[in-house]
């Protein structure tokens, strides 16, 4: 069985469109596990009348006070009865096929290769439009597999919908910072990578998406203000994998922890340069302090 779990806050405008996808599929062999992360805008009303239509999926659903979509994953990881753990976020859809070929991505999977934690097909605009360049995959095959780190070879930058191995996933709970709201996937991800796990990508779309005006996509000056720790932790992660740029990216991560005047967290990078570079990424915070009150 597949958990398909969505976080969702003040979204009550685009949830229908999700429900009435989950009940449009093909196969109903999923639960749907929404958390409620404090929203205002009338979502109680709407699941109250959805727990009671008769749908040929289980839906379980939970209202926790707002800590961002990070925690809400980690909480959701905890509560997950499926084997497929796939996060659906509250104003997307998904295909009318996209339960069943998840299934089967899983059953084409290598029984005897455990360094699979997943498989991963395309998410689209709602016309059908790639979000970034179309996937260096094997037409002839369907897919290709790598890791998250080495997503940029195949043209896979785009958000891609990755459906995980629920028990491996759990092992892999989200780094939040105390009084932020968001961490980027990608320190996950890319932990995972370095960890030696790959997923499956197909290019075949099953997921639709728009990226709203007060989403997470569109807000990101906004994001780092409110986050600043997030990012150095991201940052502090690729410091762990790359070859090149290290210079810039240990900078971008002492920008970070001063913007965020978490000080003691320079003692936890991954670089030896930190300290030598620290007069050149508190200048940056300066100049970053100057952006985000421009464009937040």
């Amino acid at each position: 069985m597949i958990t398909v779990f969505t976080p969702t806050f003040n979204r009550a405008n685009t949830l229908p469109r999700l429900y009435e996808s989950l009940r449009n599929q093909d196969c109903f062999n999923f639960e749907w596990l929404v958390i409620n992360d404090g929203s205002t805008d009338g979502t109680d009303e709407l699941f109250k009348n959805w727990l009671e239509d008769n749908n040929r999926f289980v839906i379980r659903y939970y209202v926790v006070k707002n800590g961002g979509k990070q925690r809400a994953i980690n909480k959701a990881l905890a509560l997950a009865a499926g084997d497929f753990f796939f996060i659906v976020d509250s104003d997307d859809s998904l295909a009318p096929d996209a339960i069943s070929f998840i299934i089967s991505g899983f059953h084409s999977l290598p029984q005897d290769d455990y360094s699979f934690i997943g498989i991963s097909a395309l998410k689209v605009s709602f016309d059908g439009k790639y979000l970034n360049q179309r996937p260096l995959i094997d037409s002839s095959i369907g897919y290709v597999d790598c890791n998250n780190i080495e997503r940029p070879i195949y043209n896979l930058q785009a958000d891609m919908a990755e459906v995980f191995f629920t028990s491996k996933l759990q092992k892999y709970k989200f780094p939040v910072w105390a009084n932020e709201y968001f961490t980027p996937e990608a320190v996950v991800w890319d932990q995972i990578a370095i960890d030696g796990f790959k997923l499956r990508w197909f290019e075949k779309s099953i997921y639709f998406c728009e990226y709203q005006p007060d989403g997470l996509t569109n807000s990101s000056w906004s994001l780092l203000k409110r986050n600043p720790m997030g990012y150095a932790m991201l940052y502090n992660t690729r410091l762990k994998y790359i070859k090149s740029n290290r210079i810039i990216t240990v900078i971008q991560f002492v920008s970070c922890c001063c913007l965020a005047k978490e000080y003691n967290y320079l003692a936890r990078c991954n670089s030896r340069l930190v300290f030598l570079l620290f007069p050149i990424g508190w200048l940056l915070s300066i100049r970053r302090k100057m952006q985000i009150k421009h464009y937040s």
